[in-house]
């Protein structure tokens, strides 16, 4: 069985709206943000192998984002320009110990993701 990327869109929801423990706020945010962008990379890798794509193994990333962003299609270019900034937002969230890490920053990146999910499914994701 398929593990199910769109859960970690829930994930996200959960880790920015229910935190338990005080002392781990700002990891909690910076995870979601993480986890909402790598619900749509996923998602968004997953529809160009079934569309009969082969994803390299190096630079993995900016291969799914450029296959969107180079697409004729007005959706897709969207879609390639929206995984970019997100993929922005998750790489400061996952690597800059001094990045202003927010709740409104993880609320805007979830909320980015949860447009380019709806854009996915609009181009025929499941």
């Amino acid at each position: 069985m398929n593990f199910d990327w769109s859960l970690y869109i829930q994930l996200a929801d959960e880790l920015i709206t229910h935190q338990r423990t005080p002392d781990l706020h700002e990891a909690y945010l910076r995870t979601a943000i993480s986890r909402s962008y790598y619900c749509v990379f996923c998602i968004s890798r997953n529809l160009l192998v079934k569309r009969g794509v082969t994803i390299p193994k190096v630079d993995t990333h900016r291969f799914v984002r450029d296959n969107y962003w180079k697409s004729p299609d007005r959706i897709e270019k969207k879609i390639g320009k929206d995984l970019l900034n997100l993929w922005r937002e998750r790489k400061e969230a996952d690597y800059e110990d001094g990045a202003n890490v927010d709740i409104n920053r993880a609320k805007t990146a979830h909320q980015l993701a949860i447009r380019i999910l709806e854009k996915l499914k609009a181009i025929g994701a499941t």
